[in-house]
């Protein structure tokens, strides 16, 4: 028979809440019900419980936090949980809205037993500082039983794990309230005296749903299962607790979102070039905040220090009250190729530079410089993207001034043409002609110049040799 183990999240959403102080009493409310379903350590000091309405919860603390409970949330976290235990185990399934289901068996093998497997996994889902409950069976409706009781043994003994089932009342399991009282009727109340029913005489008895429930329990039927597979893109959102207003103390719950999307890129061995933060504010239209590393990068605090240097340069309108992140370029890591003896000259690559620069300065205050096919040298050259490689061949063994003016200016000094003519005719076809014939000079400062003669026999400076 195949083990499985079972995670259940008591307080799954109270889990995504990021705040800054602990001991701040918080209750989860479901409306509809007017009924807590969720609350904190802080919360039940004052004496707040399960199921209490509203009313007499804020009775008993003034300071109390009421969040109203939302499926969508809880749904979402548990997407996260399920990318993040997929880097230490396969076959995971979501039992909705708070549970999620572990294929065991056949990861016994390359773990080296169960001992060796749940430490692995333990460790690692403790990373992410939430709350569950834990157990295993062989079956996945016995694991959950058992794990939202708070077994909480990671065992592998049949006769163990059946006598713990058999301790349950039957109100403890998913049946239906009608088959509940239709059974305590014939003087069984707990799960022990329903196993020891056999199970053709619970057919004869009862409907065809109790059957399925007692077979799938003891693991005689096969349970259904969809297995979770990893998304390709990366979107997370975090909730916070108080509203923030100062957009350098988003620093400390963005690192938080940076650290997810860094184990998602790590599992699927990528980087991102691209990551877009949105501020939802109170009341105003969201934020959206476009960063990009020329290099790609999957490291959290890379990020985080791109990410602080636009933070540096806005205004928050209104109060934040989440934060989401997006990784919108994902690919492939590529493993950079460095030379030898012309590596990188210190510890900032020129894709790094580049990265910083536009988060501070913004993307469209960086460009590159790249050389046209055109001969006009105020037209020679022009504005490309950082770090382009265009070069035109076509000039290349051709001198030019390493400064250009930005207009040519008459020629007032006494030079000595030194070589020359270069004729320069082009620029008919747009309405932008020139007829030169170009010069280098010296000057008797013994400055090197670029000097050019007009069809009106003018002379001009346009530049200088460096």
């Amino acid at each position: 028979m195949t083990l499985w183990l079972y995670l259940h999240f008591p307080v799954l959403q109270l889990d995504t809440l990021y705040s800054a102080q602990q001991d701040q009493p918080i209750i989860i409310v479901e409306a509809k019900k007017n009924a807590i379903v969720q609350f904190n350590k802080a919360a039940a000091v004052h004496g707040v419980k399960l199921g209490m309405g509203l009313g007499t919860a804020s009775s008993l603390c003034d300071d109390l936090h009421v969040h109203p409970y939302q499926a969508a949330v809880e749904k979402e976290k548990l997407l996260e949980i399920a990318h993040w235990l997929y880097l230490k185990t396969s076959d995971i399934s979501f039992f909705e809205p708070n549970g999620i289901l572990l294929r065991v068996s056949n990861m016994l093998t390359l773990y080296d037993g169960l001992d060796n497997y749940w430490q692995a996994l333990k460790v690692h889902l403790t990373l992410l500082k939430i709350h569950f409950y834990y157990a295993t069976a062989y079956s996945p409706l016995a694991a959950q039983l058992l794990a939202q009781s708070g077994f909480n043994q990671v065992i592998d003994n049949k006769k163990t794990l059946l006598n713990a089932i058999k301790q349950h009342s039957l109100v403890k399991t998913t049946l239906p309230s009608k088959t509940i009282e239709k059974l305590n009727r014939t003087g069984v109340r707990n799960l022990k005296e329903l196993l020891n029913i056999p199970l053709a005489e619970i057919a004869k008895r009862f409907d065809i749903s109790l059957v399925n429930f007692v077979g799938r329990l003891t693991g005689n039927f096969q349970h259904p299962v969809n297995y979770y597979t990893p998304p390709v893109q990366f979107k997370r959102c975090l909730q916070l607790l108080f509203d923030i207003e100062n957009a350098q103390w988003l620093e400390r719950p963005l690192n938080l979102l940076l650290n997810k999307l860094e184990s998602f890129l790590t599992l699927g061995d990528k980087v991102t070039h691209e990551i877009i933060i949105t501020l939802h504010q109170r009341d105003t239209p969201d934020v959206d905040l476009t960063i990009s590393s020329a290099r790609g990068d999957s490291a959290a605090k890379k990020w985080l220090k791109l990410s602080s240097l636009t933070l540096e340069s806005i205004k928050i309108e209104a109060p934040v009250h989440s934060i989401t992140l997006c990784a919108s370029r994902v690919v492939a890591r590529h493993i950079a190729e460095v030379d030898l003896f012309s590596g990188y000259q210190g510890n900032t690559s020129p894709l790094e530079l580049l990265s910083i620069l536009q988060a501070k300065l913004g993307k469209q205050a960086i460009k590159g410089l790249a050389i046209t096919e055109d001969a006009r040298p105020e037209l020679s050259s022009q504005f490309c993207e950082p770090l382009s490689n265009a070069i035109n061949l076509s000039l290349k063994g051709k001198l030019r001034p390493s400064l250009l003016l930005p207009t040519p200016q008459r020629l007032t000094d006494k030079v000595s043409v030194i070589q020359g003519p270069e004729r320069i005719a082009t620029g008919w076809w747009d309405g932008q002609p020139i007829v030169r014939d170009y010069f280098i000079a010296r000057s008797k400062q013994g400055r090197w110049l670029w000097i050019f003669k007009d069809q009106k026999k003018g002379w001009f400076l346009h530049g200088a040799f460096s």
